[in-house]
């Protein structure tokens, strides 16, 4: 695995724009941001372009779905994205779009791509199993998705991070 850091932490820790300054304190601008949010309400649609504001001016940002961008390619071997510093910003909304399909393929396929890329990826995660066990089925199917996949990603990562109020903790 080349240079893979994974960045997690609740909602509004913190945790996106700590990531970004991983990737503006060695690259400047030079980087890409994959933002894999959708919005489906006004609220979101808000949400997202606040979070548009904020990133930095001259980082080309890809606004594709999850499944899109790792089947076209263009992040694995032979892709023009191969090589240049990467933020998927975030794994929750990849889990969303997957929530009907058959999961680990994918888990598979994007651990290949990571593992074949020779620039960094920093990685940002929600971190879902600080509270209860949700009460809906689909709830509880999400956090279980995300929470086995930030286990096999930290398990792959060179560098390990919560963040929690703000405050960056480095895990490994």
């Amino acid at each position: 695995m080349h240079d893979l850091v994974l960045v997690s932490g609740g909602v509004r820790s913190g945790k996106s724009a700590f990531a970004e300054s991983l990737l503006l304190h060695r690259y400047q601008e030079s980087w890409l941001y994959w933002a894999t949010g959708r919005a489906e309400d006004p609220e979101m649609d808000a949400r997202i372009a606040a979070h548009r504001k904020l990133r930095p001016p001259g980082v080309l940002t890809l606004e594709e779905g999850f499944r899109d961008l790792l089947s076209s390619g263009r992040l694995a071997e032979g892709g023009d994205l191969r090589d240049s510093p990467l933020l998927l910003d975030s794994l929750g909304f990849c889990v969303l779009e997957l929530m009907e399909e058959e999961f680990e393929p994918w888990i598979e396929r994007f651990s290949g791509v990571l593992a074949g890329r020779r620039a960094t990826t920093v990685i940002v995660t929600d971190e879902v199993g600080l509270g209860g066990v949700s009460g809906s089925t689909l709830g509880r199917r999400f956090a279980d998705r995300i929470g086995l996949w930030n286990q096999r990603l930290a398990r792959e990562a060179a560098q390990v991070w919560a963040v929690m109020m703000g405050c960056p903790l480095r895990l490994r």
